[in-house]
């Protein structure tokens, strides 16, 4: 009997189905990589690590559904995965680039970002099981998600490698900047979500074409070019909210029958 059990299980498991989570655990292994970068005073590498695991922390969902692999065990390795790559670790490297020189009072801003971040990814996945839906469901994130909060918060370390003025590296800029982004993921305010963006047939061309000039922009001027995406993803958040209030508002409407 034993012998058929470990056969049935061993014939259960399939390569594809194993890739989402390799795809978790790619994004871990190079997110968490970024506190090694600090230790060694390599900003630039630090945020450049958080950026390519948020691309591969996009990607797994995706290719969940892609192989027919989703299941529970892979949505909790994925939170916890955020949770170390966008929550812990970007609060080290906060304290390590400049809270560290507040003593106590940076710790403490670090901890918060970190513990902002524990409660921001527990209550998406309480709405997740509960399947919680609002009118504004499925058009955007409700606070920011996870890996734009990690990028939120490590954006003095983009403004400094883009204009290389020391006030970017300010403990109590930093340490303000730190606290405001843990706000924005914990809070209600309605966010960017590209999951129901759509492109028309017609626009297709246009777009790639403009996707394609803003990688070679990126490539040409990094960390002005990152430092333009977050300020437009900064000015989104207002956008967003304004946009959020019609939909309520509409919504609260009758219709006329």
């Amino acid at each position: 009997m034993p012998r058929k059990s470990k056969k049935r299980i061993f014939r259960n498991l399939s390569f594809w189905r194993i890739i989402p989570n390799l795809a978790t655990l790619s994004a871990l292994l190079v997110g968490f990589t970024q506190v090694r970068f600090a230790l060694e005073n390599q900003w630039e590498f630090a945020v450049i690590s958080v950026v390519i695991a948020a691309f591969l922390d996009a990607t797994d969902g995706r290719l969940a559904r892609l192989f027919d692999a989703c299941s529970r065990f892979g949505a909790e390795l994925d939170s916890l995965s955020d949770f170390a790559v966008f929550g812990l670790c970007p609060a080290i490297v906060m304290y390590l680039y400049s809270l560290s020189t507040l003593n106590r009072i940076g710790w403490a801003v670090s901890i918060f970002f970190a513990s902002c971040m524990c409660l921001r990814l527990a209550r998406f996945n309480t709405h997740d099981i509960e399947n919680v839906k609002t009118p504004l469901s499925g058009k955007f994130f409700i606070g920011v998600p996870a890996p734009a909060g990690a990028i939120l918060v490590l954006f003095p370390i983009i403004l400094f490698n883009a204009f290389e003025l020391e006030f970017f590296r300010n403990s109590y800029f930093c340490a303000i900047n730190v606290l405001v982004s843990g706000l924005l993921c914990i809070s209600r305010i309605p966010t960017l979500s590209i999951k129901k963006f759509h492109i028309q047939r017609e626009q297709y061309t246009l777009f790639m074409l403009c996707i394609i000039f803003a990688i070679s922009l990126v490539f040409a001027y990094t960390w002005k070019a990152f430092s333009v995406i977050v300020l437009a993803y900064i000015v989104s958040i207002f956008v967003c909210s304004k946009k959020a209030k019609r939909i309520l508002a509409n919504d609260k409407i009758p219709s006329h029958q």
